[in-house]
């Protein structure tokens, strides 16, 4: 499957007679009725940056839950700007992107549904203005968890992992290791003053007390 089509949309709206709105919707579609324009464009902004964290969706606004019948769950969006939608969109959401926003004709309610479609972001983790953050997990947008966030900024380059504090002490790194890397160290500048030091002070002065992974990680020194 995939975001919806105007056409696909039109199909589902069809099935309002049997369904209601809650049953049609996918890991790529959520309808949401239209309350006023302030309240409906702050949940724009929430959903695209939940389908932005995921592989994008649509948003089509102007159609009730929890009824059956076209005529009593298609009511329409009225009072906003297209213009002013894809503008607020784009500025609250960290970090930026732009969405599509078309209105959608209907012979019920208002005439118009607003539709807002939006790509899987390319820099991921997506949040809004106030720091929430929502990934699209079928049917509902839920919070990212704290290990998903993290892989996201490192995969997008946000954060630089090797840059972090780890958890892993010097103790864990192995005195053969060290010494090898004494060796290597003075292969390549014997007067350095590193290698006066004690094996604390000497990995202090490589920054493995900051990042131990990172040197556990390299070709430098190995840990048990």
């Amino acid at each position: 499957m995939s975001i919806p089509s105007n056409e696909q949309i039109l199909a589902l709206l069809n099935q309002l007679d049997s369904h209601v709105a809650d049953d049609l919707e996918t890991s790529w579609l959520e309808f949401k009725p239209w309350k006023s324009p302030k309240d409906a464009m702050r949940e724009a902004v929430s959903y695209a940056a939940c389908f932005a964290n995921a592989e994008g969706g649509a948003m089509v606004f102007g159609v009730a839950d929890g009824t059956r019948g076209r005529a009593e769950v298609i009511h329409g969006a009225h009072g906003y700007s297209v213009d002013v939608w894809r503008k607020a969109i784009f500025d609250g959401l960290r970090p930026h992107l732009a969405v599509d926003i078309e209105e959608l004709s209907v012979p019920e309610g208002t005439g118009k549904l607003l539709v807002v479609r939006v790509p899987k972001g390319n820099a991921p983790p997506y949040g809004t203005a106030e720091g929430l953050y929502k990934v699209r997990v079928g049917k509902n947008c839920m919070p990212m968890d704290a290990h998903a966030f993290a892989k996201a900024q490192v995969s997008s380059g946000a954060v630089d992992w090797s840059g972090q504090p780890s958890a892993i002490g010097l103790e864990a790194l192995d005195p053969v290791e060290i010494a090898r890397a004494r060796g290597i160290l003075r292969g390549k500048n014997p007067e350095s003053e590193l290698l006066r030091l004690d094996d604390e002070s000497f990995l202090k002065g490589l920054e493995a007390d900051k990042n131990a992974t990172t040197v556990c990680e390299s070709e430098l020194l190995s840990c048990y």
